[in-house]
Formats: C-alpha cells, structure tokens, sequence
C-alpha cells in the first residue's frame, strides 16, 4: 500500500532530542549531495549510471568508518538515497517537468525521512500523540487532526520556527466519480493586489507579513550580509551574533510561509468544495519571475521595478495555489481547466471588445466601446471563466534546453543492452 495523502503535524522534542534531530538533518543534506556527486562522477568518468543499491552498499561502508555517519539511523539513510533516485528517475520521464538533481543548500530546510516500519505512533490523549524514532525513542506531536490511515512514511522537519513532522498515509483516496454540485463553474484570477478574484464577484486577499516585520526584514537581511562580508575579510568563523540574526532572519520567513500556505490551502479548499468546474489561467509563474538584471554587456531595463513585480507575484503563491487546487480536486472530483492568459486583463467580458486603454486603473476597468465598469480582477475572472480551455503544454524533456550539458545522461528510449553485449560492467 502506498501512501495516498499527508498528514502534518507539530512536532515537540525535547531539547537533547532536537540537538540530536539537528544534526541528522545536515547528515541527511550531506549524504544527499555526496550521494549526487558520485552519480554524477560514474556518469562523467566511466560513463556508468549507478542504481540505489550500489549506493546504499557505499553507505553501509561509510558507516563502518565514519561514527556521525553511523549515529544516523540506517532506514533514515537509505530513505536519502531513495529520493536521490526517484528525482531521477521524474528527470528521466519523459512527461515529468521535473529537471535535474540539484544540490541541497546549508540554508534549506532540514528534513529527516524515515520508513513506515521504523516508526510506531500512538494516540495519548485527545490533544497528544507520540511518534516512535529510531536511537531517539517517544516524541511528542499536538494531535490537531486524525490520521485517517495506514501510516507508510514519515519526515521530521524543522521550518525555522517549530519541528514538524509529516506522514505519508495510505487512506484509500479516491477521486469521485461526479462533484457534490454538478454544472457550478468559476474563473480565477489572479493578481499581485488581490490574490484571488473569482468571476462570482469575490474578492480574497491576505497579508502575510505584519507591517512592523515588513519593515525589519530587510534590515535584518543587510545586516546578515554586513556580517557576512566582514567575516570573509578577516576570514574569521562565523560569530555567534550572525548565527542570531539568521535565526531571526529564517523565523521571519518562515512564519511568512506558513501564513501563506495557510491561505493558499484555504483557498483551494473551499473553491473545490464549491465548484465542479474551475478555470485558472495558463500561467509560467518561473519565466515570468526571471530576472531583468541582464549582463555586463547587455545590462537589463526598469529592474528595480521588475524585481517588485516579482516579489510581489511570489508573495501571492500563484504556483502554490495552482499546486493546491490540483491537489484538493482529487478527493472533490473538481475538474481544473487552464484558459490562455492573453488579454484576458484587457477584454470586456460583456461585448468583448479589446483595448488596452480599457482598465483604466489596477482596480478599475471601462470599456471604451459600451461603456461596461466593473473591478478589473472580477472582470479578467469572468473572460476567464468564459475562455475555451488551452491545449495541453509539453512538458518533461520536450521543454527542456537540450543545448546544456548535463551531469547525468537520461537513459534513452531505446533497447539497453546487456553487460555482456556492452563489453563492460554496469553497476
């Protein structure tokens, strides 16, 4: 049984527990990129693409020579190594967007991933629950809501702010055959002054980060990089006042975060509840958030004003709001539709004449040829709800630069051939 749906909850260790979860986490990052670098030598050296058993083979040794190694729980490792090759292995797929393996940051989230079997979790009261760990034993969780299934895996997380920990469970989902309210429908538009603004009228926003914080954030940030760079002057070690202002930097944003997956979820949640059909615009929210600074030769224009803009549409969450409704629809049976984007900010959706001189204002939208006002946003959501739907894009390699060098050959459609045809061993 594989695990159909997740459930997170908020974790409490102890502080020695946490210490000990701590330094799993860089353990987990550091084998992962190790892990990655090897692939990547095979691949370039001997021209050999290595499997996850040969590796989990290489972490048995390692943990035979190096004792912070071995003070990680072997599960947990091999669990490391298992999403290595799965990334892999969504990179091959041809109809998978996924890219390249690519190295984790000092500064990502720490995670540390156990098996199903390695863990055990026990309901204490109506507000507790214990989760069971290899070498660290009974962690405390806030029992917020039930698990609903058979527990298959589990992450220990730290976000900057508070231990998580999340489990994979197989609860028998199961997309329904029709929606609750056949024939409803709704367009959504998105946008970087009001999230979302539904064709029905309705207007949701939310602000993430409080004014005060808003305004300390980006000094906290200068300060972090005054620190950094005095350091790299003297070539000192990190200080343990730099240590304290990236921890206050990455709680900031991390409270952010949570605030707007909460939103995004909420969202999500009610729109696929409510409506059998939905309809959001084809958006390629990574190209347009792509930089204007340009090169030394060829520098960039208004980039200042585009790097704005582009905070702005990633404070929203309009990549995660798509990822949610997706994810929502399966257990509602809401069909989500993508429209083209084109004009649809410009078009009036009572006589459809197109100008751009038709909004007016961010908010507000006149048509110059019957004289229609409405709010823009409402008005973009009603041609989008109105729009046929786009034809499916590519997606995998058939959008990818074939041009670039990559580290690690996908194998090719064709037949492989054996180890004795070859002439040589494959690992």
């Amino acid at each position: 049984m594989n695990a159909d749906t997740g459930r997170r909850y908020r974790l409490y260790p102890t502080e020695e527990q946490a210490q000990r979860l701590t330094v799993w986490g860089h353990t987990c990052r550091w084998l992962y990129n190790t892990a990655l670098e090897q692939r990547q030598f095979a691949w370039q050296q001997r021209r050999v693409t290595l499997g996850v058993t040969v590796q989990c083979a290489s972490l048995t040794e390692a943990r035979k020579e190096l004792d912070w190694v071995a003070d990680l729980p072997a599960q947990s490792g091999q669990q490391v190594l298992r999403h290595l090759d799965q990334a892999y292995r969504n990179w091959w797929d041809p109809q998978h967007p996924a890219g390249p393996p690519t190295r984790k940051r000092k500064s990502a989230r720490l995670s540390v991933p156990f098996p199903g079997q390695a863990i055990a979790v026990r309901r204490v009261n109506r507000r507790w629950g214990v989760v069971s760990l290899p070498k660290i034993g009974e962690v405390k969780f806030r029992w917020s809501r039930p698990l609903g299934g058979v527990v298959r895996n589990a992450v220990v997380s730290f976000d900057g702010v508070a231990w998580h920990v999340g489990f994979g469970v197989h609860a028998g989902v199961a997309t329904p055959e029709a929606h609750a309210r056949p024939g409803t429908m709704v367009g959504v538009d998105r946008g970087v002054k009001v999230a979302l603004a539904m064709s029905d009228g309705r207007m949701w926003n939310r602000a993430f980060t409080p004014p005060g914080r808003e305004r300390r954030l980006p000094g906290l940030k200068s300060k972090a990089g005054r620190q950094e760079t005095a350091r790299r002057k003297r070539g000192a070690k990190t200080s343990n006042r730099a240590r304290k202002v990236r921890a206050e930097i990455a709680r900031t944003e991390a409270k952010v975060r949570n605030r707007r997956r909460d939103f995004v979820m909420w969202a999500a949640n009610r729109l696929c509840t409510q409506h059998a059909n939905i309809k959001i615009e084809r958006l390629r929210v990574k190209a347009m958030t792509a930089t204007a600074r340009g090169t030394i030769g060829e520098p960039g224009v208004n980039v200042a004003a585009k790097a704005g803009l582009n905070r702005a549409i990633l404070d929203k969450g309009w990549g995660m709001f798509q990822v949610a409704l997706a994810n929502r629809a399966r257990t509602t049976g809401t069909r989500i539709a993508r429209v083209p984007a084109a004009f649809t900010s410009q078009r009036c959706s009572r006589c459809g004449h197109t100008d751009r001189n038709n909004r007016e204002s961010q908010a507000m939208f006149r048509c110059g040829s019957c004289g229609y006002q409405a709010n823009a946003d409402v008005n973009a959501a009603i041609n989008i709800r109105d729009a046929a739907e786009a034809a499916s894009p590519l997606t995998g390699r058939a959008v990818r630069d074939r041009s670039r060098k990559a580290s690690c050959r996908p194998p090719t459609q064709r037949r492989r051939r054996t180890a004795l045809e070859a002439g040589v061993s494959r690992l």
